[in-house]
């Protein structure tokens, strides 16, 4: 080949690692440039194809260059081409949605193979790698889920001695998605996405999976309920995608975005990006994400602002494609937003029969968990205000079977946001029936919950609802002796605000918490005798009576309310905050919030855990029935300075 046209192929490596993609596929579409070519010169530039197609999102492409390539593969015998034919068919149907077709392949590449010879090992390593995390991303995109930790198990456990490559970033970053998707494993997900991105800065062609890993790191955000750092994540992948003039990507992040709008409140900046995402999926119709996700929170939001004539606008564009290709999303999704349509009708009618259309979605055997769950929180919207306007007990009853079934479905599909949520709000429809210990259950296990998926914004949340509660108890007890109105009830619990932010899915309000006062330490048995006190407020005196009054409440907190699984109490201006660790229970006596002892008490369980001197040297003191004194065990005494005093600056 002439030596020019050889000098412009070779131009495309460097446009394709400087992120312009659309340039570098514009020369490789040029057929005539790839006359000459050696064989292996061709594959080369052929493959270079290929994956420009994949980051481009550009599936019946990918699908029509890989039959091209398995076929000349086949044509030469040469298993190696069939190979990467069969691989980019495989991710060009995956990208286009067809899992199913996707599937089918499967087998046959597999055979191929286990065919291909006259290859180094290393290659051959290379391709085993690359079918593993394909099979893996179609398996997790297309419901075949336990295919996950199948495919990259062997991948991740060695991963340091594969070359640094986009197929070892690929599998961090599907198995950080499993894991927060699946096992709901937050902590572990994160670092396979740091894994990812800091891989993704070392290999060649990276500005594709450096823009990807910061979708990532968004959506590990908005799982855990930190929307405004998963803006920022999102934002940081857009600018990098618009540098790829990737559309594709360029729009479902818009679409994202759009929806983190809706739930932080800027209605304006919300719609704007939701109808940008729309007009850039009209002209990327064949892509692994889809147009009508966005119409369809775009319809959500206008109808909760009261922009009706917006809604139905976009209600009709989702009904042409309704009417256009018949499928089980479009026809939830449409029967969807046609409850929504009725429910914001004045006509009691409506209303009826958008309480029938959810009842009959949540009754749907579908795979579209998302909207069961979004259907459930409506219904059960329609029957507070039902409750509200009649203040029947059997709507409340009502009301209550459908909280029970939103709880399980949230479980069992890990909407662990959603979760909690519903119990906040089972918590404040126990306080109308002036139901104090329930509510304040509900309230540990929402926090235990989301601790334990580290959602810091939605446990702040609700250990403050929890101190406001136990600071209003007597209150409590006075209404329940007065007359007090169900309207009366229902304001003072803040059930409507509750429900309402499910409804709209608004962004967790972080509430002001300052630090607690520390006052007291102590470590109990399980019988409840005192093996250890320490004071925190030296100024302080902690007479013997004072001090026993301390203990006899503890002692009845242990049998009367810990035994049932609350944490905490009030003891007037003071709060105990409990924890167990077998055989002990560690009590933390403080003035203020209650949100930071928490993790004061945790961290220090956890310290004495680990700490083989601190652990043993107690279950030594409990063993022989002595009480620990600070200077028997001198590293307990500055472990405990160390976690619970603030150090002065």
């Amino acid at each position: 080949m002439s030596h020019p046209e050889l000098k412009q192929l070779m131009r495309v490596e460097k446009l394709f690692d400087t992120g312009k993609l659309d340039e570098a596929l514009e020369v490789l579409n040029d057929e005539s440039h790839f006359e000459g070519l050696s064989l292996q010169q061709k594959s080369y530039f052929q493959f270079l194809k290929g994956l420009i197609l994949f980051y481009l999102n550009k599936g019946e492409d990918l699908i029509n260059l890989g039959e091209k390539i398995y076929k000349e593969g086949q044509d030469r015998n040469d298993n190696l081409q069939s190979f990467d034919g069969l691989w980019f068919i495989i991710t060009g149907l995956a990208i286009a949605g067809k899992f199913e077709e996707a599937f089918n392949f499967f087998k046959e590449i597999e055979s191929v193979i286990k065919s291909i010879s006259n290859v180094s090992k290393e290659i051959i390593s290379q391709r085993k790698v690359r079918l593993s995390v394909t099979k893996a991303f179609v398996g997790l995109h297309g419901g075949k889920v336990d295919l996950v930790e199948k495919s990259l198990e062997w991948i991740l456990d060695s991963q340091e001695k594969f070359d640094k490559s986009f197929e070892i970033v690929w599998a961090n970053l599907i198995m950080g998605s499993y894991l927060v998707r699946v096992k709901s494993n937050f902590d572990l997900s994160r670092e396979h996405f740091k894994k990812a991105l800091s891989l993704a800065k070392e290999i060649k062609f990276n500005h594709f999976w450096i823009a990807l890993c910061q979708i990532y790191f968004g959506g590990y955000y908005e799982s855990i309920g930190e929307m405004d750092k998963s803006l920022k994540y999102y934002i940081k992948g857009l600018k990098l995608f618009k540098k790829m003039k990737n559309n594709a990507y360029i729009a479902f992040l818009l679409s994202n975005m759009g929806i983190l709008y809706s739930e932080m409140g800027e209605y304006e900046l919300a719609v704007e990006h939701l109808e940008e995402s729309i007009n850039l999926y009209e002209q990327n119709p064949h892509s692994l994400f889809d147009i009508e996700t966005p119409i369809e929170n775009l319809i959500s939001l206008a109808f909760e602002h009261g922009d009706n004539e917006r809604a139905q606008k976009y209600f009709h564009r989702l009904e042409k494609i309704y009417n256009q290709k018949r499928n089980d999303r479009i026809e939830i999704l449409y029967k969807f937003d046609k409850a929504l349509i009725l429910k914001t009708s004045s006509r009691i009618r409506d209303k009826a029969k958008a309480e029938e259309l959810f009842k009959e979605l949540i009754e749907t055997d579908t795979i579209f968990f998302d909207l069961i769950i979004k259907a459930h929180i409506h219904l059960c919207d329609i029957l507070l205000t039902e409750y509200r306007i009649e203040n029947n007990i059997e709507v409340l009853n009502e009301l209550n079977y459908y909280i029970s079934r939103l709880l399980d479905i949230a479980e069992k599909q890990h909407s662990y946001l959603v979760f909690c949520e519903t119990f906040i709000l089972q918590a404040k429809i126990a306080l109308l029936n002036f139901d104090v210990k329930s509510a304040r259950l509900f309230l540990t296990r929402a926090q235990k919950i989301a601790e334990s998926y580290s959602m810091k914004r939605l446990a702040m949340k609700i250990s403050y609802e929890h101190d406001e509660l136990l600071r209003k108890t007597k209150m409590w007890e006075n209404l329940k002796t007065s007359e007090v109105s169900l309207s009366e009830r229902l304001e003072f619990t803040g059930l409507n605000e509750q429900m309402e932010d499910m409804v709209k899915r608004r962004m967790i309000e972080v509430p002001e918490i300052s630090k607690e006062v520390p006052v007291m330490l102590l470590i109990l048995t399980e019988g409840g005798n005192l093996l250890f006190s320490k004071k925190f407020m030296e100024d302080f005196s902690f007479e013997d009576d004072i001090l026993g009054g301390f203990l006899t409440t503890i002692n009845y907190f242990i049998s009367e309310v810990f035994s049932e699984g609350l944490d905490r109490a009030v003891f007037g201006e003071y709060t105990l905050l409990m924890m167990p660790a077998q055989p002990f229970l560690t009590c933390y006596i403080f003035k203020g919030a209650s949100y930071f002892a928490h993790h004061k008490i945790k961290n220090f369980l956890d310290s004495i855990q680990n700490d083989n001197l601190i652990w043993q040297s107690l279950q030594n003191f409990f063993q022989k029935s002595k009480s620990v004194q600070a200077h028997s065990i001198p590293s307990l005494e500055s472990l405990i300075i160390e976690i619970f005093v603030e150090k002065k600056n």
